[in-house]
C-alpha cells in the first residue's frame, strides 16, 4: 500500500471518529429535543400540558419523551409529525424505529451518523458516472471529494445532530447519481433503449427523489437542479431522455401528494412556524458579511465572528472560485454545467427570497446543503487535478505559467494546508460539547451546578425545549417543577404559589432561566430566600433558593 493511499485511509479513519466523538455527551439543540418528542409520539403543546403541571416530575421520566419509550402507538408520532407540516417525516420515522431499538436518545444522533458515512461511497460513486468523461481519472477525483466531505467540519456538525440533513445530503447524491447513469444510456442502440434495464436508472431516481423529498421540504431545489440540467442537455428537445425524465417526475409528483396534501390543511402552522426565518430584516451588507463567511466554513471553521475582516474567508472564496475556473475550462459542458447548478440553484433559491422579502434563510448553512456539495465536487475536481502529475499539464491547454513545476508545486501546497485546515477545524469541534449549538449551549454551564445537588430539584417555567435539552445533561433523580407558560390561558396567569408548595420546607432549590413574573413572584413570596447570584450561576441562567415553607406550615 502506497503512502498517499495511507493517507486516504487515515483521513476517512480520522472523519468516522470526529463523528461519534463524544457523540451523546454533546448539547441536545432545541431543534433535537422538538424532533425526538415528535418522535416519542407527542406534540409540544400536548408535552406542555401533561408535565407543566407544578407537580414534582423525574428527570427519568422527562426522558422517556426523548427516547419512544411511552406507550404511544405509531399512529400518535405520525399526527405529532404531521403537526410540523414543515418537517416532511422520513427521518423522523427512522428515529423513531431507532430509539425504539436503543432506548437511549443518542441513537438518533447515530442514525444521522450512518447516513453521513454512506454519503461518502455514495459521493465516489457519483464521481465516477459524473466525471467519467473527464481528463483526470474519476477515482482520482472521488477520492480527493470523498475526503474532504469525510473531515469537513460542516459534514462532521451535521452527522453530530440528530436531524435530517445527513439524510438530505445522501438522497441528493444518490438521486444525482440515478439521474446521470440514465441519461448517460446511449440512446442510439434501439433494441438497448426499449430494454427493461434502460428503465432501472429512472427508478432508482424516482425512488431516490421521492425519499429526497420526504427528508427535507427543500429537497424541492434538487429537483430544479436535475430539471434544469436534463432540458439544458437536451437542447429543450422533445427527446427520449426528457421523456422519461418528464414521466419519472410526474411519478414523484404524485408519490409526495400526500405530504402536499398535510401542507396545504395546516398552511397556517407552517406559516406560523417558519416565521423566523422569514422576517429578519438585515441590510445588503450584512447579509453579504454572512455569505462570505458561509462560503469556506465547508472546509475550514474554526467559529469566528462572522467579519469582512476575516483573510481565510477570502482565500476560501479564491479557491472555490479557482477549482470552479478549472471545472468549466478543463471539463465537458455536461460536467461542469451540472456541478455549476448544484452550486447556484439552491443558493439562489435561499438568497433571492431573502433579499426581495426579508428572511434568514441564505445565513443559516444547512439551507444551502446543495450548493456545498457542488463545491466540494468542484473542489474535489481542482485538488485531484494538483495532485494528477505532468501527464494532465502535457494534454491540456494550459497558460504557460500553469505548465512550470513551480505552480504546480504551490497548488499542491494550497491543497494541503486545505486539509490541515479541515482537520484543526474537526479535532476543535470534537473537543467541544457545544460548537454550533446556539442558545442551547447554556445547559453547558447549568448542569454541573445542578448536578452538584443530589438530588436536586429545579423550579422553572422556562420554554420546554430548554427544559428538554437541560434534561439531557443532569442526573435521572433530579426532580423538575415545571409551570406552564408557553400554552397558559391568558385569563388564567400561572400559579407559582401552589408549584411552590410541591418543595418541601428548609428546602434548597435551583430557578432555572425564571421570566420576570416568576422572578417577582419569588422576591416577593413569604419564606422564599435567594442567594446571592454568583457570576457563574448568571451565566447558567440559575438562582438559588431556599424555601423556608408557609406560616401554616
Amino acid at each position: 500500500m502506497n503512502i498517499r493511499r495511507l493517507l486516504i485511509l487515515g483521513l476517512l479513519l480520522f472523519g468516522i471518529y470526529a463523528r461519534f466523538a463524544d457523540v451523546g455527551q454533546k448539547v441536545y439543540t432545541v431543534d433535537e429535543v422538538r424532533g425526538l418528542l415528535r418522535a416519542s409520539g407527542s406534540t409540544s403543546q400536548e408535552f406542555v400540558q401533561t408535565v407543566y403541571t407544578g407537580e414534582p416530575i423525574t428527570n427519568r421520566d422527562l426522558q422517556n419523551y426523548q427516547t419512544a419509550s411511552i406507550n404511544r402507538p405509531l399512529s400518535d408520532a405520525l399526527s405529532a409529525f404531521a403537526n410540523n407540516p414543515e418537517h416532511p417525516p422520513l427521518y423522523y420515522l427512522l428515529m423513531r424505529f431507532s430509539l425504539q431499538l436503543f432506548q437511549t436518545a443518542t441513537a438518533s444522533r447515530w442514525l444521522a451518523i450512518a447516513f453521513s458515512l454512506l454519503l461518502l461511497p455514495a459521493t465516489y460513486w457519483l464521481c465516477q458516472i459524473l466525471f467519467a468523461s473527464a481528463n483526470i481519472s474519476s477515482a482520482a477525483i472521488g477520492w480527493s471529494t470523498v475526503v474532504l466531505i469525510a473531515i469537513s467540519p460542516f459534514h462532521v456538525l451535521l452527522a453530530q445532530e440528530a436531524r435530517q440533513y445527513t439524510i438530505w445530503a445522501l438522497l441528493a447524491i444518490v438521486s444525482s447519481a440515478f439521474l446521470l447513469k440514465a441519461l448517460q444510456i446511449n440512446r442510439s442502440s434501439e433494441p438497448a433503449s426499449n430494454s427493461k434495464n434502460t428503465w432501472l436508472p429512472w427508478l432508482g431516481y424516482g425512488v431516490s427523489a421521492t425519499l429526497g423529498m420526504y427528508s427535507h421540504l427543500f429537497f424541492t431545489w434538487v429537483l430544479v437542479t436535475h430539471g434544469l440540467y436534463v432540458f439544458i442537455s437536451e437542447k429543450f428537445r422533445l427527446s427520449q431522455k426528457l421523456l422519461r425524465y418528464v414521466v419519472t417526475s410526474a411519478g414523484i409528483s404524485v408519490a409526495f401528494l400526500p405530504w402536499v396534501w398535510v401542507v396545504i390543511n395546516r398552511k397556517d402552522q407552517l406559516g406560523q412556524t417558519t416565521k423566523w426565518a422569514s422576517t429578519y430584516s438585515s441590510s445588503l451588507l450584512g447579509r453579504a458579511e454572512f455569505w462570505l463567511h458561509n462560503a469556506g466554513i465547508g472546509f475550514i471553521d474554526f467559529d469566528w465572528t462572522v467579519s469582512f475582516s476575516n483573510p481565510i474567508s477570502y482565500l476560501m472564496l479564491g479557491a472555490i472560485a479557482y477549482s470552479t475556473y478549472q471545472l468549466y475550462c478543463h471539463t465537458p459542458k455536461k460536467v461542469w454545467l451540472f456541478v455549476i447548478l448544484l452550486m447556484t440553484v439552491s443558493s439562489l433559491a435561499q438568497v433571492l427570497p431573502d433579499v426581495l422579502s426579508g428572511g434568514r434563510r441564505s445565513l443559516l448553512p444547512r439551507y444551502s446543503l446543495t450548493a456545498y456539495l457542488g463545491i466540494e465536487l468542484a473542489v474535489g475536481y481542482a485538488m485531484a487535478q494538483a495532485f494528477t502529475g505532468e501527464k494532465f499539464y502535457k494534454e491540456t491547454s494550459q497558460p504557460p505559467v500553469q505548465n512550470q513545476p513551480l505552480f504546480r508545486k504551490g497548488k499542491q501546497i494550497a491543497a494541503i494546508l486545505l486539509i490541515l485546515g479541515s482537520l484543526a477545524s474537526s479535532t476543535l469541534i470534537t473537543q467541544s460539547l457545544g460548537w454550533g449549538k446556539g442558545s442551547s449551549t447554556r445547559t453547558l454551564s447549568a448542569a454541573p451546578l445542578v448536578n452538584q445537588s443530589t438530588p436536586a430539584v429545579i423550579f422553572t417555567d422556562t420554554d420546554h425545549t430548554y427544559t428538554l435539552s437541560l434534561s439531557h445533561q443532569i442526573t435521572p433523580e433530579t426532580q423538575f417543577i415545571l409551570i406552564n407558560r408557553e400554552f397558559a390561558d391568558p385569563a388564567q396567569p400561572p400559579d407559582y404559589a401552589a408549584a411552590l408548595l410541591q418543595i418541601p420546607a428548609g428546602r434548597n432549590f435551583f430557578v432555572y432561566d425564571a421570566s420576570e413574573p416568576m422572578l417577582d413572584f419569588l422576591q416577593n413570596a413569604p419564606g422564599i430566600t435567594i442567594s446571592p447570584q454568583t457570576r457563574e450561576m448568571a451565566s447558567a441562567l440559575l438562582l438559588q433558593a431556599n424555601f423556608r415553607g408557609t406560616s401554616n406550615d
